[in-house]
């Protein structure tokens, strides 16, 4: 949801000052002053604070005070409470009069003011104007307007038992409501951090990748039983190491191969490994045979798993027998690097949660550099925090082995390259790098975060090109560590960036030397 355009926040700001009690000349005095200061958006309202507290401090105590009105919207949205809602809704989904609507409207605000909840939503407004239907007798209107949910009670049951067929509207509910709170929420809501799939956060942990040494009857079922303790479906890792039984040729292997992952519903990333090492090292079968599957996987119309080709040298390049259309290859030379669908990590093969982070919004609330880091640094250990939140969550829960509830915590990045220009325009890399450094001293899997929806919901829009440019000139470390996507057009190129970085995806349709 894009922000609200800045005349519709001073209007709502200048009715705010005029419910403090200010005079009609202090308000024309405040917009005057927000009209005419070079703010942002989210800061007008302390500009306006410190305009009135001149002229009116007891009405800039009261203006303050509507801070506590904030909302927690159902598009996950933080926003000032406006009692012209409560009427709207009224007056749309029942035949309640106006002024019946007017009145509720006023005596709710009025309510909400004396009980200073931590977490209002808007459910709380509504069970608060369906009690005041029926102080008034509307019982009919009542029952239009009331809303049909579950109690929070048999959500924890239903949770106990593993019977998650609630719903992810009402599973999402509930976490915002008991387990995602405090500092955590409110960024959220304000669209500081993005916490992705809230609905899963008291059930799974985000990704994982796994290899199955099974035989080929059993690993799409293991594959499907595996995706119901994680968000994201699960990686395959060496999928061309298992023990793949039968006489048939590779190309026939490889269309049985995405016909029995076709029963787990589901796409998920498919890793086929051109060395052998971690777990498929026993398992790895003919070099020749493997590197042929692999071959015939790739050049497959797969349509249940998407292929990433892994190697540990860049030499390995040269086993792939693919001509056109594009490629994806992840680097296992110095340290392991697991591919999912919203992108890479290194170090790790799954994360307990994935939690973005809007550093563009962060830029626009702070004054200088230093009050940059410090707020980063601040959000991060909040994120700490959430993350240890669901580890314990999850340790009550059965089924999630030791190494699932040891999962690192991802942090996705949004706005890195608009930060690090406005930050130093001369040397954006150093900042880009102290940013990164920021989040892995505090043991994060660091990636850039490309998902669209996100991103517009944080109003932040970069050029992928200037964005690679940009991670092209971090230092070694950061740049292998730091999961992002680059591309090229070119096998040989590919070749030569492969040393450091974790992904690569190569368009062979335009490579001219192929």
């Amino acid at each position: 949801m894009e922000e609200k355009p800045v005349k519709e926040i001073i209007q709502q700001i200048a009715f705010e000052c005029q419910e403090s009690g200010a005079t009609k000349w202090e308000i024309l005095k405040v917009i005057k002053e927000l009209e005419e200061s070079k703010a942002q958006p989210q800061q007008l309202r302390k500009k306006a604070a410190e305009v009135l507290q001149k002229l009116n401090p007891s009405a800039a105590k009261t203006f303050l005070s509507f801070e506590k009105l904030r909302v927690f919207t159902s598009r996950e949205k933080r926003e000032a409470f406006d009692r012209g809602n409560i009427i709207k809704s009224l007056l749309k989904e029942t035949k309640v009069s106006r002024a019946v609507a007017e009145k509720i409207g006023s005596e709710v605000e009025d309510k909400i003011k004396d009980l200073n909840l931590e977490y209002l939503n808007t459910q709380i407004i509504r069970e608060m104007v369906n009690v005041k239907l029926l102080d008034y007798g509307h019982e009919q209107i009542h029952n239009e307007y009331a809303r049909i949910g579950m109690p929070v009670y048999e959500v924890e049951k239903k949770l106990a038992e593993k019977n998650f067929e609630s719903g992810e509207e009402i599973l999402r509910e509930y976490n915002w409501l008991k387990t995602i709170t405090g500092k955590a929420r409110e960024l959220h809501f304000d669209s500081t951090i993005h916490i992705f799939n809230a609905e899963d956060f008291s059930t799974k942990i985000f990704c994982n990748a796994q290899f199955f040494s099974e035989k080929k009857e059993d690993i799409a079922l293991l594959a499907k039983k595996a995706d119901e303790k994680t968000t994201i479906p699960i990686t395959v890792n060496a999928l061309n190491m298992m023990e793949w039984q039968g006489t048939g040729k590779a190309k026939e292997q490889a269309e049985l191969i995405d016909k029995i992952f076709s029963i787990t519903g589901k796409k998920r990333i498919a890793e086929l490994a051109l060395f052998n090492d971690y777990e498929w090292a026993n398992h790895s079968g003919k070099k020749e045979q493997s590197v042929k599957l692999a071959n015939a996987i790739l050049n497959n119309q797969n349509q249940s798993i998407i292929p990433v080709i892994g190697v540990d040298s860049k030499y390995k390049i040269k086993l792939i027998e693919k001509k056109y259309g594009k490629i994806l290859i992840e680097n296992h030379s110095k340290e392991r690097t697991s591919t999912f669908q919203f992108g890479c990590i290194t170090g790790n093969t799954s994360l307990i949660q994935l939690i973005g982070i809007n550093l563009q919004k962060m830029l626009e609330q702070s004054l200088n550099e230093e009050m940059f880091f410090e707020t980063l640094n601040e959000t991060l250990s909040i994120c700490t925090e959430l993350s240890e939140k669901k580890r314990t969550i999850l340790e009550k829960t059965e089924g999630f082995t030791k190494q699932e509830l040891e999962s690192g915590t991802g942090i996705a990045l949004a706005g890195l390259l608009n930060a690090s220009k406005a930050l130093n325009e001369t040397n954006p890399g150093k900042v880009a790098s102290e940013i990164i450094s920021a989040a892995q001293k505090q043991d994060y899997s660091v990636i850039d975060l490309n998902t669209e929806n996100v991103l517009t919901k944080f109003g932040i829009t970069e050029s992928k090109a200037e964005k690679q440019a940009l991670f092209l000139q971090l230092n070694s470390k950061h740049k292998k560590s730091f999961g992002f996507k680059y591309e090229t057009n070119s096998m040989k190129e590919a070749e030569e960036m492969l040393e450091e970085l974790p992904l690569i995806e190569i368009n062979l349709s335009h490579d001219k030397s192929l």
